[in-house]
């Protein structure tokens, strides 16, 4: 099995972007997608049914079949993950993803347990190592066992789970659901810990608990790792210098947003921008912005 493309939309609004993702396409054999919604208003299209987009949704376009985002609001865009893999007829995954029962299972809503997991994926992906970039096959092969297990549990309606196999069921929190809110809402506007507990009317000790409990990291450093997810998505969909989103994430030190990024991403904002655009197959990023390479040697 092979990833294809991995790519990460923050908020789509820009008028590029928005005509590249709704438009309606489809992916030849044997190329799967999974899209992951993330928050955000609209809709998704998939083999002719339109399904409305939840806070986790997550859906699964099977080769030939037709889909497309369908943004709603233009107060509330939507931001989402899409991994494109291609399952070859040797991978014993090909005789899971191809069965007319797993692929009646989407959409699925998953909340926002698996937002780490397209994290590392997208990171691993773009990473110039051969070793991460099979890290993150590895990662997304034991996702879609993990979703075949799942299915077991509950019934062939699509998005129906028994409730000891709802993937939330067990360690939902409103809290967490509620601080991931304050904390995307605070991108460009930072926000302290200690603040959204206040908000939530809940110790920080307690909110560090649930974090720990559901992210396996604390409420500070999944906040850290959100902004530089942003800052990634930022570097892929737009022209921006790296100065330009280091200012629109609110850093006053451009220097200081380099660093924050390479320890994220194990590289500078300008080679993960170069190396996307030099692996991504599917020519996503060359299709909807003209390459900075001057501005980026600029700044180099």
């Amino acid at each position: 099995m092979r990833i294809v493309d991995v790519v990460f939309v923050y908020q789509l609004r820009s008028p590029e972007l928005v005509r590249w993702h709704s438009r309606r396409h489809s992916h030849p054999e044997p190329q799967y997608e999974l899209h992951y919604f993330l928050s955000g208003d609209g809709g998704f299209e998939n083999g002719g049914d339109r399904y409305r987009i939840e806070h986790g949704s997550l859906f699964l376009a099977p080769p030939g079949t037709i889909h497309a985002v369908v943004p709603g609001e233009l107060h509330r865009p939507v931001s989402y993950y899409a991994v494109l893999f291609a399952v070859p007829d040797s991978s014993p995954l090909r005789r899971v993803v191809e069965t007319r029962q797993f692929q009646r299972s989407f959409p699925r809503t998953v909340g926002s347990r698996h937002r780490v997991l397209f994290e590392e994926l997208a990171n691993r992906y773009a990473h110039v190592s051969r070793a991460r970039h099979h890290a993150g096959v590895h990662m997304l092969q034991a996702l879609l066992w993990d979703l075949e297990a799942e299915r077991g549990t509950g019934g062939d309606t699509p998005g129906e789970l028994a409730a000891h196999g709802d993937p939330d069921a067990a360690d939902y929190n409103v809290h967490v659901d509620r601080a991931i809110q304050l904390f995307e809402r605070h991108v460009a506007r930072p926000i302290t810990v200690a603040e959204v507990a206040r908000r939530l009317e809940i110790s920080q000790a307690h909110l560090t608990r649930l974090f720990d409990q559901r992210f396996g990291v604390p409420p500070l450093q999944y906040y850290r790792r959100l902004r530089m997810e942003v800052a990634a998505s930022r570097l892929i969909n737009t022209t921006s210098s790296v100065k330009e989103i280091a200012w629109e994430l609110g850093y006053s030190n451009p220097f200081h947003f380099s660093r924050s990024f390479k320890r994220f991403a194990e590289m500078s904002p300008i080679e993960y921008r170069r190396q996307y655009y030099r692996t991504a197959p599917t020519g996503y990023a060359g299709r909807l912005v003209d390459r900075p390479d001057d501005t980026d040697r600029r700044e180099a």
